[in-house]
């Protein structure tokens, strides 16, 4: 029986957004995010086609994979929140 390491995790995830004000506003609310690495685990690349953001990370592991992916989840999810808050607070 051979033991087989994982050598990297891709994960692209595709978030379709309704207006493209609400895209550029989420966009530049995580692109800083997508450029900090504290360490050389996991990258994220954020990019932005038309009403669609794109999230590519890559990871060394399933434990940095994991927190990365999170991380992010959560952040949109804050962002989109703040995103509505402003716009009825606006209305």
């Amino acid at each position: 029986m051979s033991l087989q390491s994982i050598n990297s995790i891709n994960i692209t995830v595709e978030i379709q957004v309704s207006d493209s004000q609400t895209c550029n506003l989420l966009y530049e609310s995580l692109v800083l995010e997508s450029g900090y690495n504290p360490n050389d685990r996991s990258q994220a690349n954020l990019t932005l086609d038309n009403n669609r953001l794109i999230l590519e990370i890559n990871a060394k592991d399933s434990v940095s994979a994991r927190a990365s992916i999170n991380s992010f989840m959560k952040w949109i999810n804050l962002s989109l929140q703040i995103i509505s808050m402003t716009e009825n607070a606006n209305q």
